[in-house]
């Protein structure tokens, strides 16, 4: 792990691209999941639906390279704060890590049971008699990582803006210079 000799230290190029990744494929899957019922039955519906798994099994493998490279080559810095604080930072990142992981496994298990077509191309083989535990289960699996990433932005506007220390700034990639 590489150590930063920057006045305020900043998460490596690799980290924040793979952080901020995650962050838009989470946004546009939760945003395509709440509109694909909208579309009628046929084409478009499948369609809208496998964009669906196929962004959802982009997020899987770049959640597989961020933990890879978080375990590797990412750059470690120190904590941001003490005590409770750090604790909990911790704990909410170990649950993010942990929701998403989840949320991707329980997206393949609901493709799988209900059978999906990918864009016409192929089906599933479907399971119909666990289709209906398994989607209420990743939707309350999306509503949970929205729940925990919501805490995980408020918290990196909190040091922004009233603890003033820096902490969202690691996760920004540095401006170029002119």
């Amino acid at each position: 792990m590489s150590v930063t000799t920057s006045p305020e230290p900043r998460y490596d190029r690799i980290t924040i691209a793979l952080h901020w990744a995650v962050v838009m494929l989470v946004a546009l899957l939760w945003g395509i999941a709440q509109i694909i019922d909208l579309f009628p039955r046929g084409p478009l519906r499948v369609d809208a639906r496998s964009l669906h798994i196929v962004l959802g099994l982009l997020l899987a493998g770049v959640m597989i390279l961020r933990i890879v490279w978080r375990a590797g080559a990412g750059r470690a810095l120190p904590p941001a704060s003490d005590g409770v604080m750090q604790t909990i930072a911790n704990a909410v990142h170990y649950a993010l890590y942990a929701l998403v992981s989840g949320e991707v496994l329980l997206g393949m298990a609901n493709a799988w049971v209900r059978g999906d077509s990918i864009f016409g191309l192929f089906s599933l083989p479907g399971f119909a008699p666990l289709g209906e535990i398994v989607g209420d289960l990743h939707a309350i699996g999306a509503n949970l990582i929205l729940l925990a990433a919501g805490a995980h932005a408020a918290a990196a506007l909190l040091h922004h803006f009233i603890l003033r220390d820096g902490v969202l700034l690691r996760m920004v990639p540095p401006q170029r210079r002119r």
